[in-house]
């Protein structure tokens, strides 16, 4: 995520945020430092505001990396959400033929994916 006035300032008129996370030491460290900013953001101007989950995208399960990574936020406390999101070309298809995703591939195990998640975000 970037970090400057637009976000900010969404963030102190938001009394939620969602933060994606890719599974690499970059991300990582992103995500530690817009924690930061929403507990200082908390503190000095909106009080409302709560990390509601961490998004983990570019998921590969087979992989070791991404799953050592993800353990290490869950046992960190992190809110990290049970669906993930894995690592597909189709977004950018999908991108490119001015379609959402759940109209370009419907039964695309990614849209499967996205749809999990927007049912765990909304308690469905």
């Amino acid at each position: 995520p970037v970090l400057n006035f637009y976000s900010h300032s969404a963030l102190i008129a938001a009394e939620k945020c969602l933060i994606p996370f890719d599974c690499d030491s970059f991300s990582r460290e992103a995500l530690y430092t817009l924690m930061q900013t929403v507990t200082e953001i908390k503190a000095d101007h909106n009080q409302k505001l709560e990390i509601e989950g961490i998004i983990v995208n570019q998921y590969q399960k087979q992989a070791n990396l991404p799953q050592q990574m993800v353990e290490a936020l869950i046992a960190e406390g992190l809110p990290v959400f049970g669906a993930m999101i894995s690592p597909s070309i189709k977004v950018r298809e999908s991108h490119s033929a001015s379609q959402p995703l759940v109209h370009y591939v419907p039964n695309h195990k990614l849209t499967h994916e996205y749809r999990a998640l927007y049912a765990e975000i909304h308690g469905s």
